[in-house]
């Protein structure tokens, strides 16, 4: 039992928010993700020194009842408050008082990094912040398409708002390098002198955030506003990784919010599994989880729960390992969020669309899931970009990733195979780039999840998750990329489909023991789970009906 499980069943977290306005939505989740962050007690000490209490914030499952709260409580913690420790516990003691408030979010904070016209190449932002000869800056955004992409910046409850902004220094003429500045956005009310905030339409398919183009006209901002110093340095892009190190955070703690949408998406579809029944031959009722069509998927995703738990705690350990190369600890989140990311979304499809019908609504959870986890995909870098910068990485030899703890398997076999498979590509082009680029590009991604597959099945095996879990998950990577393992004479089709039908025999008679050991219950709001939970939310359903009628309870 989390120390969230109370909260969601307060009447802040009842309430149906499909039901409201998108003005109504939006406050909500501030007020949620405000709830979420203060029962979850995090300290300055936990977001600059990256705590379990800090990590738990994203596998917690309050986090999946409403994606913008979550996005919110990412951003004040990780992005604003992370960043800001930092300097509050070195050189800038006089942060510390604003990152309390952060904490109890006595203030909103924002991150305003990604421009519109640059996503993966911000290094060249055009966002500039000019050094006045008083010791004053004067940010400034010189086009549109430099405004600052997505931060929701648009003034929200009466609680005042700044920003960590991210803009090219100029000192005398000279670009210095993107730096981050402490900006003071508006008051709750109204926007500050010279900036502006264009509200965007929402996303679609999740819930609303407030996301916005902020611009900035000529914006005097104080000496103190700058994080750092004016030095003028001789690395000026590693100064930059360094400025946005919580993004580096970002991407494998956000990531790990992959595990709570698989334990409650799993829960959602076992109980409709078990309640929905279709006649058979001889006219009787039948479940339809009595079909594999229903339990394979059903139980693939539990077994990712178990495991993904065991990738996550094995991560965040080494990514935690201060004398690891920084570059390592970047390819390991890299690796992570690839695999959570690829296990939680075919997930999301897969058990939505064996709902049927009920699969296509909001209040059933599983179909904004998807469009959720699409969002984290690309937040804190985008899982593409990512594979493409480590396998680049990788192949010329700037660092290796830690090797597995179980070098003769299939997994192990399989990342091996391909990455010497990609070294050999570019080793005989004439142009390493160019045969990068040509061949080896656009299996980037497929290679990552090999190693973020190899690596969750050696933690699943080394801290003893169940068997029966550890064959279905490694039954499911191996399915990923079957023709190797064909192709190679490790297995044949017909062994892959035996021993999938093994691992889902051995697993299934302990599905109720699984789902109780998940305890996500309590965050289930989808109505479906239950006749009781379904009656219950059919009577908030508004009813047009003649005045003799009566409306019936619908059973499904």
């Amino acid at each position: 039992m989390t120390s969230t499980s109370q909260l969601c069943q307060s009447g802040l977290f009842k309430k149906r928010s499909e039901l409201l306005s998108r003005n109504a939505r939006v406050a909500l989740s501030y007020e949620r993700a405000k709830a979420i962050g203060l029962a979850l007690g995090i300290t300055l000490n936990d977001t600059l020194n990256l705590t379990q209490n800090f990590w738990d914030i994203h596998t917690d499952p309050i986090m999946v009842l409403d994606g913008a709260a979550s996005t919110l409580v990412t951003i004040q913690y990780n992005l604003v408050a992370g960043t800001l420790a930092k300097y509050a516990a070195t050189t800038r003691p006089d942060l510390v008082s604003l990152v309390e408030d952060i904490l109890r979010w006595d203030v909103i904070g924002q991150f305003c990094l990604t421009e519109l016209g640059r996503g993966l190449d911000i290094f060249r932002m055009k966002t500039s912040a000019t050094l006045l000869p008083t010791g004053e800056f004067d940010l400034h955004t010189p086009s549109p398409s430099d405004a600052k992409f997505m931060p929701p910046t648009i003034p929200v409850k009466g609680v005042p708002c700044v920003a960590v902004v991210f803009a090219q220094l100029y000192v005398d003429g000279e670009c210095r390098g993107p730096r981050p500045f402490l900006v003071n956005l508006n008051d709750g009310y109204d926007m500050c002198n010279g900036m502006t905030s264009m509200l965007l339409p929402p996303r679609g398919g999740s819930s609303p955030v407030n996301h916005a183009l902020t611009s900035f006209n000529h914006v005097r901002l104080p000496p103190s506003s700058l994080l750092g110093d004016l030095t003028k340095s001789n690395t000026i892009h590693r100064d930059f990784m360094s400025s946005i190190w919580r993004a580096a955070v970002g991407s494998l703690a956000l990531s790990s919010i992959a595990i709570p949408y698989l334990q409650v998406g799993s829960f959602i579809a076992a109980r409709y599994f078990q309640r929905r029944h279709v006649t058979n031959l001889q006219g009787n009722p039948f479940p339809i989880i009595s079909y594999r069509t229903q339990q394979l998927p059903l139980l693939h995703a539990i077994a990712q729960v178990f495991v993904l738990r065991a990738l996550h705690k094995l991560a965040v350990e080494q990514f935690m390992e201060k004398n690891l190369d920084v570059r390592v600890r970047h390819g390991i989140a890299a690796c992570c969020k690839a695999v959570m990311l690829q296990h939680a979304q075919v997930a999301n499809y897969v058990l939505s669309e064996r709902l049927g019908a009920q699969g296509l609504f909001e209040y059933n959870q599983l179909s904004n899931f998807y469009s959720e986890m699409r969002g984290v995909s690309i937040a804190e870098g985008d899982i593409l970009a990512l594979s493409m910068r480590l396998v680049a990485d990788t192949l010329s030899q700037a660092y290796e990733l830690p090797f597995s703890t179980h070098p003769d398997g299939p997994l192990a076999m399989h990342e091996i195979s391909l990455f010497d498979e990609a070294t050999e590509t570019v080793s005989s082009s004439s142009d390493f780039t160019q045969g990068f680029m040509q061949y080896v590009q656009p299996r980037c991604q497929l290679m990552v999840e090999s190693v973020g597959h190899r690596m969750a099945c050696d933690a699943a095996v080394d801290q003893g998750v169940s068997q029966c879990l550890v064959d279905l998950y490694l039954i499911n990577a191996i399915k990923t990329d079957a023709a190797w393992y064909v192709e190679h004479g490790v297995f044949t089709r017909k062994a892959i489909v035996h021993m999938e039908d093994a691992a889902l025999s051995a697993a299934l008679p302990r599905l109720e023991e699984l789902l109780t050991a998940m305890d996500v219950e309590p965050y289930v709001s989808s109505p479906i789970i239950s006749d009781k939970h379904w009656e219950e939310f059919s009577k908030t359903l508004p009813v047009y009906s003649s005045p003799q009628a009566q409306a019936p309870v619908a059973l499904l």
